[in-house]
């Protein structure tokens, strides 16, 4: 089973609200990580972050998320600007990095990469000897 082998010190930066704290317990706060017999699945929360600012990059195992929202608002006598990042690194292993493929949904990003051959799991018939 895969799981995270890395810690990133800059997630305690981030803030989520209250309902995400239960996303994950094992994995860092909005980052959950899970496979299937075919594909290694990491879903990240990444609310309020269009698809064209959103960066997933895998090397070497290494997958990488980050987000940015910037939002600016000016009034007559005063300017708000607000920032928001979402930052998840962890190593997986056993997949085939060149075909991944991410998609956003609900503030959520789903990154699948399909397993290699060797590391899918392989049913053996067991036969009875001597009949």
């Amino acid at each position: 089973m895969t799981g995270i082998t890395r810690f990133d010190p800059f997630r305690t930066y981030l803030t989520f609200p209250k309902w995400f704290d239960d996303f994950d317990e094992q994995s860092p706060k909005g980052l959950k990580i899970r496979e299937t017999d075919k594909s290694l699945i990491a879903e990240a929360v990444i609310a309020g972050v269009p698809a064209k600012d959103v960066e997933v990059e895998i090397e070497d195992g290494i997958l990488t998320i980050k987000a940015e929202k910037t939002e600016k608002k000016e009034t007559k006598n005063e300017y708000k600007s607000s920032n928001y990042q979402y930052y998840y690194t962890c190593a997986l292993t056993g997949g085939i990095w060149n075909k991944a493929d991410a998609e956003i949904k609900d503030g959520i990003v789903k990154v699948t990469i399909p397993k290699t051959e060797v590391i899918r799991p392989k049913k053996i018939i067991v036969k009875e000897k001597g009949k």
